[in-house]
């Protein structure tokens, strides 16, 4: 799952999430303990690792900015 350009940063998909895989634009996450740098500074992003492809986030996006 990715989250295109098309990213209105509205957090809907952040707030929809089970498991605490998408994250705001420029915000750090963690795996393992182990913090880590954003994936993007200008819009939300997925972390694969802890995306379960449940898809959960697509049902919520308002402008279809989520892919497979």
């Amino acid at each position: 799952m990715k989250i295109t350009d098309e990213c209105i940063n509205c957090s809907a998909c952040v707030d929809e999430c089970e498991n605490d895989a998408i994250y705001n634009a420029g915000e750090s996450y963690e795996i393992n303990g182990e913090s880590k740098e954003p994936l993007s500074d200008d819009y939300s992003f997925i972390v694969p690792e802890l995306c379960n492809e449940c898809k959960s986030c697509v049902e919520v996006c308002a402008v279809d900015a989520i892919i497979e």
